[in-house]
C-alpha cells in the first residue's frame, strides 16, 4: 500500500451502500487519482462506474463516504485480513461472516471521513474544465489535490 505522508501519497477508502447490493461496497488503497477517475469524476457526471466490482450509478447510490486512510488503518486491514487467512477455522468463519461489519469499523475507528472536502476539491479544480478532462487529466487532478489539501488544512485535521 502506498505511503500515507500527507499530500499525492495519502490513500482513500470509499464506502457505499446502493440499491440492489444487501452489503456495504468498500474499497480500500485508492490514490487520489484512482478515486477521481474511477469514481468521483463518474459519480458527478451521472455516469455508471464500479465499487467493490459491482456496477453502480449515482441514482442508486443511497450512501457514498470517502475516507482517507491512515497508517493506523493500513495496519488494521492488514492485522484484520491476515486473521481472516491464518487463525483456525472456527474464528476464520465467524470474521468472514462479520467482514462488512469488521471492516466498517476499522474504517470508523481510523479512518477520515473526507467525502465534503473531494467533492470540494472536484467542484473547484474539476468541474469547470471537465470537458478537458482526458487531455489536462494530471493538470486537473494535481489541482483538485491541492485544494482539498488546503480545504482539510483549514478544517484543522489531524490525520497523520
Amino acid at each position: 500500500m502506498a505511503n500515507n505522508t500527507r499530500g499525492t501519497h495519502d490513500t482513500f477508502a470509499v464506502f457505499a451502500e446502493s440499491d440492489g447490493y444487501d452489503k456495504p461496497l468498500i474499497m480500500m488503497g485508492l490514490t487520489f487519482a484512482r478515486l477521481m477517475d474511477d469514481i468521483i469524476v463518474p459519480y458527478e457526471s451521472k455516469q455508471p462506474f464500479f465499487i467493490d466490482g459491482a456496477p453502480v450509478t449515482r441514482e442508486k447510490i443511497r450512501k457514498l463516504k470517502i475516507l482517507r486512510q491512515s497508517v493506523r488503518t493500513r495496519d488494521l486491514a492488514y492485522d484484520f485480513h491476515h486473521s481472516l487467512r491464518s487463525a483456525d477455522i472456527s474464528r476464520q468463519k465467524m470474521l468472514g461472516e462479520q467482514y462488512y461489519i469488521r471492516l466498517e469499523a476499522i474504517l470508523r475507528e481510523s479512518a477520515e471521513d473526507v467525502t465534503s472536502q473531494i467533492i470540494r476539491a472536484y467542484d473547484t479544480a474539476i468541474r469547470p474544465q471537465l470537458k478537458d478532462y482526458l487531455p489536462k487529466r494530471e493538470e486537473l487532478i494535481t489541482m483538485a489535490m491541492q485544494v482539498f489539501i488546503e480545504g482539510v488544512k483549514l478544517l484543522g485535521s489531524s490525520h497523520p
